[in-house]
């Protein structure tokens, strides 16, 4: 489970774009799978929890966004 003080640290780091892929993201059914970008690095560096996933071929397939992270950020985006 993230912290939540990491969460909102994290988001309210996060420039619009940003938060408009994370939600994109989070709005997917589970695994949410994501590319290593800056917004995967964001996460990463805030010490939010991710878990890697098998690699496919695919490259939005390396890291996925966990549902906690997930909830956090259709909360906010929702607010």
């Amino acid at each position: 489970m993230a912290d939540a003080r990491a969460l909102q640290t994290w988001w309210d780091g996060l420039s619009p774009v940003q938060r408009e892929r994370a939600r994109a993201i989070a709005l997917r059914p589970a695994p949410r799978g994501m590319a290593i970008d800056d917004l995967t690095a964001s996460m990463i560096l805030a010490g939010l929890p991710t878990s890697r996933q098998v690699w496919t071929g695919q490259p939005e397939h390396l890291v996925e966004m966990l549902d906690d992270v997930a909830a956090f950020v259709l909360d906010r985006s929702d607010a």
